[in-house]
């Protein structure tokens, strides 16, 4: 296999994407074949690239985080990924009437119709602007990997997610090589907290540049991540990189997957109240401060 050189990164990846904006946050119109050409093209062609996830979570975090903003819009690739996002797109779309009475009573309505859309015919709202799982992404590329013999780096997780979902893989992908490692442990601008986390730093980014990744996964919580990869993808010796959020839990079964029909329904983020250790507080962001946020935007436009 080629070695993947620093000399041979060339700047940022184009794709047939198109660009919408919600709350100030690009979020790219794409398909799963195109985010999955791009990546195989931008490899071959040793031009270093990294996709974000955002969620409306994290959309709404960048509201207030200026550097999280600028990382966001500034990535290669912005996948939505959650039904949330689709939802603002498509209220966002719909025609905005004049007059501010008039029009809350209308964007009100609006807001009903999407919800009711999304139950009655999910593929009306998201007609246009897919929404991408990052856990499928992730696995669509593990499988591009495996088909392409790449080597992968798998970097995050408190409570060893990355060795779990190495050892989970490696059943089904033979032909993938893969390491992995749990990492620094991060303050919310990214950095390491302590002295023993800058060493660990310093190791994991010695270990991925001899390795050599075409892929680089990253899962540490927001807006860790999306800090640590934008401050050091261009540095590394990689193909490309990723952040991946809670994927790690998972894949490597720490934490149960929703049913088809929790994901299909957009009520993801009920079953993660349910069954994960994440606050009411954070789920609260999601919907419906998120939701009641966008209504503002564009009753304000």
């Amino acid at each position: 296999m080629e070695k993947i050189t620093q000399k041979d990164k060339k700047g940022s990846v184009e794709n047939d994407r198109e660009h919408r904006y919600i709350l100030g946050v690009k979020v790219d119109g794409t398909s799963t074949a195109s985010v999955l050409r791009l990546v195989r093209s931008s490899v071959l062609g040793r031009k270093v690239f990294y996709i974000v996830t955002p969620n409306p979570e994290i959309v709404m975090q960048a509201q207030k985080d200026p550097d999280l903003k600028k990382i966001l819009n500034s990535a290669d690739v912005s996948l939505p990924d959650g039904i949330g996002l689709a939802q603002a797109q498509k209220f966002l779309s719909l025609p905005n009437p004049k007059g501010i009475g008039r029009r809350a009573l209308a964007l009100f309505v609006q807001g009903l119709g999407v919800g009711f859309l999304t139950i009655v015919d999910r593929n009306k709202v998201t007609e246009g602007f897919e929404v991408i799982s990052g856990r499928k992404m992730f696995l669509d590329l593990i499988n591009l990997a495996n088909r392409k013999k790449w080597r992968v780096y798998l970097l995050g997780g408190e409570r060893g997610e990355a060795a779990g979902t190495k050892s989970d893989l490696e059943k089904t992908y033979k032909a993938v090589v893969i390491k992995a490692q749990a990492g620094p442990m991060l303050n919310i601008e990214g950095e390491p907290i302590t002295k023993k986390d800058e060493k660990t730093q310093n190791y994991v980014i010695g270990e991925i540049n001899k390795f050599n990744p075409h892929l680089l996964f990253v899962a540490f919580k927001f807006p860790r991540q999306e800090k640590w990869v934008y401050r050091w993808y261009k540095k590394l010796e990689i193909g490309g990189a990723m952040v991946v959020g809670g994927t790690f839990k998972y894949i490597s079964g720490k934490e149960k997957l929703p049913p088809k029909w929790v994901e299909d329904r957009g009520l993801e983020w009920i079953w993660r109240l349910a069954t994960s250790n994440q606050t009411l507080k954070r789920i609260l962001t999601a919907f419906p401060t998120f939701p009641l946020k966008v209504f503002w935007e564009k009753l304000n436009q």
